[in-house]
């Protein structure tokens, strides 16, 4: 038996067990009559009866949504076990992404009401699914296949549907609050209105409107400290905080003497003796308990002042639908969505001095932060500054952190416009659907307050005008208002979208299971992509994201056109072929066929099919964005070329070459060993798409009335993934990647190519599963139990075409396939499992979700099991209980404890040096927390 039958095998083995570990373990459900209606189903055009559809799709209604206990649209998307999708914490600005697969969040297609919406605009990348009107939501459907045949571009991991209400009547008013058990922050508070008119039906019309504002308040690490424990920090590999160590930068600043014009060892701080109690309205900083030598005697600024788990943040969602019935069957609507939302992160205050960059154009520059004799807040000056013993007036080089202004917060705002106008009905035998779409994404991001320019706190306190040691006077702080950033929008991004669309579809010909159906679509759209960050980024330094200066922009038009046939051969057997081209203004021509089948021998069993091929184009910023500059290299190496080494991934191992092709170079060993080269990085216009082929194969069944049972087997290949190559990669493989070493004429080094590149490949598979029972209906009322699961049998990934393939599942990494966040993790398996209760106008649901273990993202990459400090997070599960009572259909009241069992999230070391060491991937840092909704409906 080949590897790969024998794999093949295993993956059948895999699936046969799980579905008797699932029929076993019972699982939470909810019983769904299928209607005879025939529907558009998300990854087809053509509409057919639900029950009837060959794709592996799964349907979440709202009202399942909210059993389940999701009080956000984040928590919807995180929730999917299809999914390693990861609620944004801390200043994750660009919002929730959803990352079905684990093939990234660019890979990921996500829809509303079937028709794309603007990308969140920096990355031009990703839907930020925060922007959904929740409370208009009718339902979910995520689809787990590429659908690059009917969508085209970035639908290679599948599609996620969010579809509103067709029609809404009467007006519902909805509040919500989330409230942790432990106090300090993290709680959440919703009020959402949705009101309508209109009968479509009887009167030809409908409008409705719906708005949902949500708020969710800052969580500190200091309100959490169960886990922060420094013993815990420890055996992660972490350094707990100890006061045996140097400070940095610190208020009081902390001072080094500089004697001639260089540094000495001599350190200290003027309020060091009085135990760092300096004349400010708090204390921020702690006395070092260092012995001696350079770094004693100074402060240490308070590690658990500042570090945050979950921003400030708000979203507020308007979303409004307007139907009109008119000529003979033919359906007139508009739709319009305007968001906006922010997230505002708190960090430590500003710090300057020597071990900080000075500007952002030269990163590595850094300059001392100089007081001398002359400045009245001198040591034993006039300002009454403590003297200190040696200090006699050499210059003190400081390093100062500006905790009187307060922590740095930072502003990341998202502002989202779409507006639909559609038509549908039947012209001339066939059905029809136009529509145009038209809409934009902004996003600002801003410093909000306690931000400063560098050059004017370094004139401030040469001048004599700043106290780096103590509370301002009114010059001072008249000065520091002068020079402050606060409120300033560095960095602006647009997104652009519209285009129409149409579809076509009719019945050909009758066939022995049904009519033969064609379809016919298309779509033209232009994108258009502008990102600028201004100078002023230069001058702040700290807390900047984008490059100073710099407003890329680029645009791109696309046009579409796609095919799709379904052919009921016989009543039991039905196949479904697509095929759609794109023509790319910027790249060129792709074309994808899909084929799809079902066949149904018997009610109890269905089987179904599918094999397609899928693409991403290349994105606006990834062809366009930040020019390509040369910059030095993060780490220093040896030239593989000038200065040869047995082990060149390995710095300072090699030495200059004795080739005498090289020998009137004259060369100097410190610039071409142990160095740090020139490379290139930025934008690549010239990157082509990456290509994908999927392959499902799953079985229905029905065993017993009110059961269902599916597995899906799916398998997805991809090929030219883009990503952008690290130098521990390239220095690793030398030889591989000689081809980035870009040299002159003489041979020497030009550069080293780092910008965003075609490479390797990425292949994937596993199965998904479902099963729902709902026993016949007793006295007591109906009781479901269903289950939804993933397993990832394997995630293999390749820096190079032809190279190795290393497989990822449950473990860290950059999953081969670049702008990866190094925290997505794949699982080995995934699953969601719910028992559900109803009674009259009462309802309860216990949902369990679970994670499997995986290895952990180590502190360093060489670290193996079973040597220290290698961690592997356990198998993580929580529990959900949501009760519901509804009087007279008109009131109802939800009442929902999260984290029921208050399990505190594992600790991981992914980033063991901001304190922040919860893994934030499978769980949030609030504990038990408390979810009340009433719903009132006029």
């Amino acid at each position: 038996m080949t590897r790969s039958k024998h794999l093949q095998c295993r993956l059948a083995l895999s699936a046969i067990s799980m579905a008797v570990l699932t029929l076993a373990n019972s699982a939470s459900a909810q019983s769904a009559g299928d209607s005879m209606t025939r529907v558009e189903i998300t990854g087809s055009s053509i509409r057919k009866v639900a029950a009837e559809n060959a794709l592996p799709l799964t349907t979440i209604n709202a009202e399942e949504l909210v059993a389940r206990g999701l009080t956000t649209m984040s928590e919807v998307a995180t929730s999917l076990t299809v999914g390693a999708t990861n609620e944004p914490v801390g200043g994750g600005g660009g919002g929730t992404q959803i990352n079905l697969r684990g093939l990234n969040t660019n890979r990921s297609l996500v829809l509303l009401n079937g028709r794309r919406l603007p990308n969140e605009a920096i990355g031009d990348s990703s839907i930020n699914v925060d922007v959904m009107p929740m409370s208009a939501v009718e339902r979910v459907e995520v689809l787990r296949d590429g659908a690059s045949s009917i969508y085209g571009t970035d639908a290679i991991a599948g599609v996620v549907n969010f579809i509103t209400k067709r029609t809404f009547k009467n007006t519902t008013i909805s509040g919500g609050l989330v409230q942790p058990e432990r106090h300090g922050g993290g709680d959440q508070r919703r009020v959402s209105i949705i009101s309508g008119w209109g009968d479509l039906q009887e009167q030809g019309w409908n409008v409705y409107a719906a708005l949902d504002v949500q708020k969710r308040d800052s969580l500190l690490q200091k309100d959490r400290p169960n886990i922060s424990d420094p013993n815990l920090i420890a055996q992660l590999g972490g350094n707990p905080f100890s006061t045996n160590t140097s400070g940095s930068s610190s208020a009081p600043a902390n001072f080094t003497v500089y004697q001639n014009g260089k540094a000495t060892t001599t350190t200290g701080n003027p309020y060091f003796a009085a135990g760092c109690k300096a004349p400010y309205d708090a204390q921020y900083t702690l006395a070092s308990t260092k012995a001696s030598g350079a770094g004693s005697r100074t402060c240490i600024l308070d590690p658990d002042l500042y570090p945050q788990l979950l921003a400030d943040a708000m979203q507020a969602t308007l979303f409004s639908k307007a139907s009109l019935r008119h000529g003979e069957g033919k359906l007139l609507t508009m739709e319009l969505l305007a968001t906006e939302s922010y997230i505002d992160a708190l960090n430590p205050p500003q710090p300057f001095g020597a071990q900080t960059d000075y500007d952002k154009y030269n990163p590595g520059l850094r300059k001392p932060l100089f007081i001398t004799k002359t400045s009245k807040w001198y040591p034993g000056g006039s300002g009454g500054v403590p003297a200190v013993a040696g200090v006699t007036g050499q210059d003190l080089a400081l390093t100062w952190s500006l905790d009187e202004a307060g922590p740095a917060i930072t502003d990341d705002r998202q502002h989202t416009t779409r507006i639909i106008v559609a038509d549908e009905g039947e012209v001339m035998g066939w059905d029809y659907r136009v529509g145009m779409n038209a809409s934009r994404s902004r996003r600002d991001v801003s410093w909000k307050s306690g931000f400063f320019t560098t050059a004017g706190i370094y004139k401030g306190v040469a001048d004599g005008v700043l106290n780096p040691f103590g509370k301002q006077d009114a010059a001072g702080q008249a000065y520091l208002d002068s020079i402050r950033a606060d409120g300033t929008t560095y960095r602006r991004a647009t997104v652009e979208y519209f285009g129409p669309d149409f579809n076509l579809t009719r019945s050909l010909m009758p066939l022995a299971g049904g009519s033969l159906a064609l379809a016919v679509g298309g779509d033209w759209h232009k994108e258009i992509y502008n990102d600028g960050t201004d100078p002023i980024a230069n001058e702040v330094v700290y807390k900047v994201s984008g490059t100073p200066n710099t407003y890329p922009s680029a645009s791109r038009t696309v046009a579409g056109l796609y095919m799709e046939m379904d052919a009921p051969l016989t009543k039991t057997l039905d196949l479904t072929a697509a095929v759609r081209a794109d023509h790319f203004s910027d790249f060129g021509n792709t074309v994808n066929p899909k084929l799809s089948v079902r066949w149904q021998p018997a009610q109890e069993v269905m089987l179904r099919g599918t094999a397609s091929t899928g693409f991403r184009a290349p994105t606006l910023p990834e062809l366009y964005g930040t020019p390509r500059t040369r910059t030095s290299s993060t780490g220093k190496w040896d030239d593989p070329l000038l200065c040869p080494s047995a082990t060149p991934s390995i710095p300072g191992t090699g030495s200059v070459t004795k080739d005498p092709k090289y020998a009137g170079l004259n060369l100097d060993p410190t610039k071409v060993c142990n160095t740090t080269l020139v490379t290139l990085t930025g934008a690549n216009p010239d990157l082509d798409p990456e290509k994908a082929r999927t392959v499902t194969a799953g079985i229905v069944l029905a065993p017993v009335k009110n059961m269902m049972v599916s597995f899906d087997v799916w398998s997805i290949k991809m090929k030219g993934t883009i990503a952008q190559i690290g130098e521990d990669t390239i220095f690793n493989n030398v030889a591989g990647y000689n081809n980035l070493f870009v040299r002159n004429p003489d041979g020497t080094l030009d550069y080293i190519v780092k910008t965003r590149l075609n490479m390797g490949g990425l292949r994937t598979r596993g199965i998904d599963t479902s099963m729902s029972y709902t026993w016949p209906k007793t006295d007591w009322g109906k009781f479901g139990v269903s289950l939804d699961g993933t397993y990832v049998d394997r995630y293999e990934g390749q820096n190079e075409a032809g190279g190795a393939w290393i497989d990822s599942v449950g473990k860290p990494g950059s999953l081969a396939t670049g702008a990866t966040s190094a925290n997505t993790y794949v699982y080995r398996w995934r699953h969601n499992l719910r028992a559900s209760w109803a009674y009259q106008g009462f309802g309860l649901q216990l949902t369990q979700a679970y994670t499997s273990h995986y290895e952990d993202t180590n502190a360093l990459p060489t670290q193996k099991e079973g040597q220290p400090y290698f961690n592997v997070i356990e198998p993580y599960i929580l529990y959900n209980l949501t009760s519901s009572y509804t009087i007279k259909e008109k009131l109802k009241i939800t009442f929902g404890i999260n984290n029921l069992l208050d399990k505190d999230p594992p600790l991981s070391n992914q980033r063991l040096g901001s304190r922040v060491v919860f893994a934030q991937n499978v769980s949030k840092p609030i504990g038990r927390a408390y979810n009340v909704r009433v719903n009132y409906t006029f």
